[in-house]
């Protein structure tokens, strides 16, 4: 999953929902003015550009591996902002207070690696958070996997590297870290009408996006009817709910 997409693609599919999920996060984070923190998987910037309202642009670093480093880069021009994926992060030891990972931790191939390199850049006693859906909580993606299967049973879908919270603290643990806590957020975002939601699909962003956009016309129409009903046929503005499960503890 390479999310060779723009960030304003990123943002109109599912900007809307890390934007409210970013203070969250950066709350069960701890983040607070003085610290220093990086921001790993930035992606377009959404979470780097709430940490530099908390903290100041000169303090936060950010990095991720796709083109949508640039536009992070944009929106936080004061801020530290290097190209490289988050199992390899180009920073010494003991360089951070804190480094956080906002939906990020279900598409590395080994999670487990992630947070220890999180583990490595931070001091002791700093704190490495994290956080991915919680998917049959994230109505936009769980009902669009929905719909896609009944129309395409060979469908791929999302999945995740732990079930519960407690698997997810247990990679907190085998990644080094200690006084691990795990706990839901939840966020909403707002739609005008159903064909907002719709055509940000057609952005072709993460795999829901790209596996739409794959489709014949045929067959985009057929999963764009059976998720329309699955949503309770909306026909004016609507709102949709999402949880993430997040991590955090302290390096020793």
């Amino acid at each position: 999953m390479t999310f060779d997409v723009s960030g304003d693609a990123y943002d109109t599919f599912m900007g809307r929902f890390a934007r409210g999920l970013a203070p969250a996060f950066a709350d069960f984070g701890g983040i607070r003015p003085g610290l220093t923190v990086l921001d790993v998987g930035c992606g377009s910037g959404i979470l780097t550009e709430e940490l530099a309202r908390r903290l100041g642009g000169g303090s936060v670093a950010a990095t991720d591996p796709s083109p949508l480093v640039t536009a992070c880069a944009a929106r936080v021009p004061e801020a530290d902002v290097r190209t490289a994926p988050a199992e390899a992060l180009p920073w010494p030891d003991d360089s951070f207070d804190a480094a956080l990972a906002q939906l990020v931790l279900h598409f590395l191939e080994d999670p487990v690696v992630g947070l220890a390199e999180m583990h490595r850049v931070v001091q002791a006693g700093g704190v490495v958070a994290a956080c991915s859906w919680n998917l049959p909580e994230m109505t936009l993606l769980w009902t669009f996997w929905q719909a896609a299967r009944a129309v395409v049973p060979a469908a791929p879908g999302e999945t995740l590297p732990f079930e519960t919270l407690d698997e997810l603290a247990e990679l907190g643990g085998e990644a080094g870290l200690e006084n691990v806590e795990a706990a839901p957020l939840d966020v909403s975002a707002g739609y005008s009408n159903f064909e907002e939601l719709w055509s940000s699909f057609q952005l072709g962003v993460g795999p829901a996006g790209e596996f739409c956009v794959s489709l014949s016309p045929e067959t985009r129409e057929a999963v764009r009817g059976e998720y329309l009903s699955r949503l309770g046929d909306p026909s004016g503005s609507f709102t949709l709910g999402a949880q993430a499960w997040a991590l955090r503890g302290n390096v020793p």
